[in-house]
C-alpha cells in the first residue's frame, strides 16, 4: 500500500473524529457547558488540533526540505484550531473577544503559508 495513500485516510479520519468532537465536546468529557458564550467556545477549541494533524497528514507528505514541513505543520494546525473556533462560535454564539482571536489567529498563519510556498521554490 503507497505510504501516501495511507496517509491521506488517517489525515481523513482525524478530521472527521475532530469535527465531531467540535461539534459535541461532550463526548469525551463529562464537565458541565460554561455559562459563558467565550468559554463555551473555547471548550471546542483544543479539539481542533485533531483537525489540523489530519490536514496535514493530508496535504504534507515529505520531511525535506524541513523549512516546508514546519511551516506546514503549524499552518495547519492553526487553520485546525480556527475551524475549531468558527464552528465553536456559530454553535455557542458570537463574543467579540472571539473574533479578534480569529484575527490573530489569520494574522499568525498568514506568515506560516507564506514561509510554506517559498520555502518550496
Amino acid at each position: 500500500m503507497d505510504c501516501a495513500i495511507l496517509l491521506r485516510g488517517l489525515g481523513t479520519v482525524l478530521i472527521l473524529v475532530g469535527l465531531v468532537l467540535v461539534y459535541n465536546p461532550e463526548l469525551v468529557s463529562n464537565k458541565a457547558v460554561p455559562a459563558s458564550t467565550f468559554e463555551a467556545t473555547e471548550r471546542r477549541i483544543w479539539w481542533g488540533l485533531f483537525i489540523g494533524i489530519g490536514t496535514l497528514l493530508m496535504f504534507h507528505h515529505q520531511w525535506h526540505p524541513w523549512q516546508q514541513t514546519v511551516a506546514a505543520t503549524f499552518a495547519s494546525l492553526l487553520f485546525g484550531l480556527l475551524v475549531a473556533r468558527l464552528v465553536g462560535i456559530a454553535l455557542d454564539g458570537s463574543v467579540l473577544k472571539q473574533w479578534i482571536n480569529v484575527g490573530i489567529e489569520l494574522v499568525i498563519m498568514a506568515p506560516f503559508i507564506w514561509w510554506y510556498f517559498h520555502a518550496r521554490s
